[in-house]
């Protein structure tokens, strides 16, 4: 029989819903929910657009590897991780061993909209953004579709996209308990 997960990571590209879904889904199952990127920027003591520019992009992929280790272990938890997560192997195999992993999804137009205003998006930061979202998209996007439920944002408002992932969650449960 497999090891229940009680773990739900939310994956996808920036601007997907995940910080919006994840604390609904949170409040929805009674489970605790946690961010990546605060994770960091708490362990780190700077913000991430500070630790972009001033250490660099692999400064803190090894900062989020860290706390995502220590986060999928949680017990009854929705995890909200930043949209590069995906990017390293090493973050792939603690999420698929450790949680129940939901791709949120949108169309690149979409999320150009959801985050054109935002400026803590440093790798946004180009001559032509929504090109650059499709571009980072194109290239995450084998990553975000290995997951147990892939879910579109711009089909769904968060609470359908909340009461989707719960179906789905307790449909996996119960063939975990079979």
């Amino acid at each position: 029989m497999e090891e229940e997960k009680t773990c739900i990571a939310l994956i996808g590209f920036m601007g997907t819903g995940k910080s919006t879904i994840g604390p609904l889904l949170a409040k929805k199952l009674n489970f605790t929910f946690v961010d990546t990127d605060d994770l960091v920027e708490t362990a780190m003591g700077m913000k991430i657009a500070d630790i972009f520019s001033d250490l660099g992009e692999s400064a803190f992929r090894e900062a989020e590897y860290e706390v995502l280790k220590e986060a999928v272990t949680g017990k009854r938890v929705v995890l909200s991780t930043g949209g590069g997560i995906v990017l390293f192997e090493r973050n792939r195999k603690l999420l698929k061993e450790n949680a129940y992993v939901v791709s949120l999804t949108a169309q690149p137009e979409t999320i150009f909209i959801r985050v054109q205003e935002n400026e803590t998006r440093p790798l946004l930061k180009s001559e032509d953004p929504l090109r650059r979202i499709r571009q980072m998209m194109a290239e995450r996007q084998k990553y975000y579709d290995d997951c147990d439920l892939i879910i579109s944002t711009d089909d769904y408002t968060a609470l359908e996209c909340c009461e989707r992932v719960v179906k789905s969650y307790r449909a996996m449960q119960k063939k975990t308990h079979q």
